[in-house]
């Protein structure tokens, strides 16, 4: 097979059995398992994944790493559009499935459930929008951060899926009680298209906001990285070229001030 279409095939499957495994635990077996369970679900499922399928498509399996790979010019911008799409047909791929065992339960209702993403009255915990959007930002950061850290050239590539799979799983212990934890535009499409109403409603917030979180992430990353913000595809920006240069200049006054 063509190494393009087994980058999309791989791509495709790994975000259809992240479903399973992780949105799956919830609806599935969520009241036997608890908070606790699914967090370490949706992490297993991506630290086999990583093993599976990282040799390759790298298992991005989430549109914001694949937005921090190409920013950092990993992957061209023809590649991040066949990713985006093989992760969203995935994704949703999978939450047919899971919708299909789901109705075989009685009384079993997806509308404005199915562990899709939300806020407001539709937040496990009653958080905001205000929360749900500084959750998105930083965990998908701290995600972005984790994932550009371990396939690094730098690091031992075969602990690359306990990394990122660990990381995935602490993620959703501390934010699932706030949004039920999406850090992943894929993830929170295929669960909103079978939850319908108001979850496809609060969905524009759980794509745009993990996006902005994977160029946060990449911004946090360069800070200890050796690369420049001039080689990544952001290295055009005037704006962030020069907030760097501010930074940097009041990190060497500081230490100036201090010797």
């Amino acid at each position: 097979m063509d190494k393009r279409l087994q980058v999309i095939a791989a791509e495709l499957i790994g975000t259809m059995v992240l479903m399973l495994g992780g949105p799956g635990s919830a609806i599935l077996a969520g009241k036997g398992i608890t908070t606790l369970g699914i967090s370490l679900a949706f992490g297993f499922s991506l630290l086999i994944l990583a093993y599976a399928i990282g040799g390759i498509s790298g298992c991005h399996i989430n549109p914001a790493v694949s937005l921090a790979m190409w920013i950092t010019k990993k992957i061209n911008g023809r590649q991040f559009v066949e990713y985006v799409v093989a992760q969203i047909v995935g994704a949703v791929l999978g939450g047919l499935l899971i919708f299909i065992i789901a109705k075989g339960q009685s009384g079993f209702s997806a509308k404005n459930n199915f562990a899709a993403n939300g806020y407001g009255k539709f937040s496990p915990g009653g958080f905001n929008l205000g929360a749900a959007a500084v959750v998105e930002i930083v965990f998908t950061a701290l995600l972005v951060f984790v994932v550009l850290s371990s396939t690094h050239r730098k690091f031992h590539s075969a602990l690359t899926g306990l990394a990122i799979g660990l990381t995935l799983a602490l993620i959703h212990l501390v934010t699932i009680p706030v949004d039920n934890t999406s850090v992943n535009p894929a993830r929170s499409i295929g669960a909103a298209v079978f939850a319908g109403g108001d979850a496809l409603k609060q969905l524009w917030a759980f794509i745009l906001f993990p996006l902005a979180g994977a160029i946060v992430g990449v911004l946090a990353w360069l800070a200890v990285d050796d690369g420049r913000l001039e080689d990544t595809a952001l290295g055009g920006s005037a704006t962030l070229t020069r907030a760097r240069d501010a930074a940097s200049g009041a990190v060497h006054r500081a230490a100036d001030k201090v010797d």
